[in-house]
């Protein structure tokens, strides 16, 4: 709060009340459950269990498990942490857990078990369309797209997904089932038009003026919903942060580190 001046903290105030962090145990917890949910779609709720638990232990241990690199793959990108999630929480064998590039290659090979692409946050798909349809030319593969695209065993578990990025993938890749443990809706944007958390529209007229010119003064302005957009990455205009990272569909005013200012939380 010490960088708003007297006049400004109310606003603050208001903006902070409707800010969401998930700390560890909670981010576990919702991972698993997303996880688990998949059993609802490749388990007959109609068998026996002891048929049903064998069912799904078959499809765990023949699965490939991989993550979604950044529009700029790096070793640091979050899908990574939930690789390790995938063998510390749900004890997944570190043979089936392989870079996007290496799952072409088994599937080339004859690798015919389910693939699960597991993640955070999903803000408008372009991380994950980015690695759908990355082709793998210096290792004469095709890109993912072209090798599952027969297949109905395709999944991306994630904690959550908003409703655009949901769309988006279901247009862009309607081969994979999306799996989450939330779905944020579009009104719960801060600073969009349409936004619900709001007790009147004047109130959210003062919010978005207040943030636009707080984020002004970090270096943010319209950016066409680019990285320097005020509203954050698609304008998705978001309020929520991971004890592990904060995604860029969050408002940068809550994570931004220019001109002196003190961050509520880090991007990574």
């Amino acid at each position: 709060m010490s960088n708003f001046d007297a006049a400004e903290r109310p606003l603050a105030a208001e903006l902070l009340r409707r800010f969401t962090f998930y700390a560890d145990p909670l981010v576990d917890q919702i991972y698993m459950s997303a996880f688990q949910t998949l059993s609802n779609l490749v388990v007959s709720q109609w068998k026996p269990f002891s048929d049903a638990k064998h069912d799904w232990a078959r499809f765990i241990s023949g699965a490939l498990i991989t993550w979604v690199q950044g529009e700029r793959p790096h070793p640091a990108d979050s899908g990574q942490i939930f690789i390790r999630k995938a063998r510390q929480l749900l004890g997944i064998a570190e043979c089936q857990m392989c870079s996007p590039v290496e799952v072409v290659r088994r599937i080339g090979t004859g690798h015919a078990g389910a693939v699960i692409f597991v993640d955070d946050f999903v803000g408008s798909g372009e991380q994950f369309l980015t690695t759908w349809k990355r082709t793998y030319l210096s290792d004469g593969l095709p890109a993912l797209q072209a090798a599952l695209a027969s297949r109905s065993n395709v999944y991306y578990c994630n904690l959550m997904t908003t409703e655009r990025g949901l769309a988006r993938i279901a247009a862009e890749a309607p081969e994979v089932t999306v799996v989450c443990g939330n779905v944020i809706l579009g009104a719960h944007t801060l600073v969009g038009g349409h936004s619900t958390l709001w007790s009147s529209p004047m109130l959210l007229a003062d919010i978005q003026c207040f943030v636009k010119t707080c984020s002004g003064k970090l270096g943010y302005g319209e950016d066409g919903g680019g990285e320097q957009d005020w509203e954050g990455f698609h304008k998705l205009g978001l309020g929520l942060a991971f004890e592990h990272s904060t995604p860029d569909a969050t408002l940068p005013i809550f994570y931004s580190q220019t001109n002196g200012w003190i961050p509520l939380v880090r991007r990574t």
